[in-house]
């Protein structure tokens, strides 16, 4: 058999090489594997100091064998089972002399973590490195990237931007200014519905073999945040700035983010961080919500707004959210269920996948907005006899 220009033999010696070497940023977790399990903390086998490559024994191919899965984030985070109660959490090496841990740790104190408006991923625990004073291990839930499961309609999105524009202005109600908002740091907690029959911590688009915990299937499936009611985070605030007050706020100089061609970073003149937040959030939102979704015209002229080149012509994180909660009281139900393509994806497959969340969705009586945004009055959803529920199973029944 032949792949490509390569042999079977030499495919497999080639993948064999390329998985069964452990990257620099790898031996660090290696290197903790055994104190962390002296406190409570499991890594997957790929971390452990003695591991041989599963594959290697199975017969299984490389590709399907679960420790041929790298971390990402540069070696900074990781998964890990936390032994007192089985849970998968995410560990991160988080440096003790920066800025970070601490604003970290006001933003998710238990008084703020009370608060519903908080979307800061909340801190479950942080213990010192034994060997480094400069670093401790932050332990955090298990999340996801906010965008990686497709949004389905109006409704899911005007939600999700709604939380997240609620965590905007919660952090700047307690002077704190994000500086990096971006989609590689706002995630979702997808809960127990969202994936069903569970995902790969280090790789979502995979999933483990419950009856084989060294394989890996190729697709995790997923249902959609209507179904499922999402909690949506900020998350890394290794860029943030924190003020003592409202009258203490100062201009800043900082150039960082993702976002560098704003224009508070044009010509070094000091800069509102707060009102940067508001555009760089807009920003996102343009590249994660309107250009590659179909549909989402309503949503323009409110982006378009957070996106005002003159920081003074913006919304704060509240006005905005104020003109957003207004937008969605606009819509009718009809208006929240509407179906939004993503443009990537064939019509035909995104209409499939839709029509079955939306059946399924009407059979449980679930609200296009997901989860509910407190206060807000919308149309309600009808309730169903018997008659229309029966007719709502036998159309998802028929549905291929």
């Amino acid at each position: 058999m032949v792949i490509g220009s390569l042999t079977a033999t030499e495919y497999y010696a080639k993948q064999d090489a390329l998985y069964s070497k452990r990257a620099s940023s790898e031996e660090v977790w290696v290197h903790y594997q055994p104190w962390l399990l002296s406190i409570g903390y499991a890594l997957r086998p790929r971390y452990h100091p003695g591991w041989t490559p599963s594959w290697r024994s199975s017969g299984r191919k490389i590709t399907e064998s679960e420790d041929h899965i790298i971390s990402s984030r540069k070696g900074v985070v990781m998964d890990a089972t936390r032994l007192s109660d089985n849970r998968t959490v995410i560990l991160k090496i988080t440096p003790t002399s920066t800025k970070e841990l601490p604003i970290w740790q006001y933003l998710t104190s238990p008084a703020l973590l009370q608060d519903s408006r908080n979307h800061c991923v909340p801190i479950l625990d942080v213990h010192p490195l034994p060997d480094d004073d400069e670093s401790a291990i932050t332990v955090m839930p298990l999340l996801i990237i906010f965008n990686i499961v497709p949004f389905q309609t109006m409704g899911e999105i005007y939600s999700c931007l709604y939380h997240l524009l609620e965590g905007l202005a919660f952090m700047h109600e307690h002077n704190v200014a994000h500086m990096d908002i971006c989609a590689a740091n706002t995630f979702l907690d997808p809960g127990s519905l969202l994936f069903p029959q569970g995902f790969h911590p280090a790789r979502v688009t995979l999933r483990v073999d419950p009856r084989h915990p060294d394989r890996i299937h190729s697709r995790a499936i997923y249902t959609c945040r209507t179904l499922a009611s999402v909690r949506d985070f900020f998350i890394d605030f290794g860029e943030s700035v924190q003020f003592q007050d409202k009258d203490s706020r100062q201009r800043i100089s900082t150039r960082v983010g993702h976002y560098l061609d704003v224009p508070e970073y044009a010509d070094g003149t000091p800069f509102d961080p707060f009102m940067l937040d508001i555009r760089v959030f807009g920003e996102m939102i343009n590249d994660e919500v309107l250009k590659p979704y179909e549909g989402t015209e309503e949503l323009k002229d409110f982006v378009a707004k957070l996106r005002q080149d003159t920081p003074e012509d913006r919304p704060t994180a509240g006005e905005a959210l104020e003109a957003l909660r207004d937008l969605i009281q606009k819509q009718s139900l009809q208006d929240l269920q509407k179906f939004v393509r993503e443009t990537k994806r064939s019509a035909s497959s995104n209409e499939r996948i839709y029509r079955r969340f939306h059946l399924r969705a009407q059979l449980e009586g679930r609200h296009p907005i997901q989860p509910p945004i407190q206060g807000i009055e919308v149309e309600e959803m009808p309730s169903l006899g018997i008659i229309a529920k029966l007719r709502l199973r036998y159309a998802l029944w028929r549905l291929p």
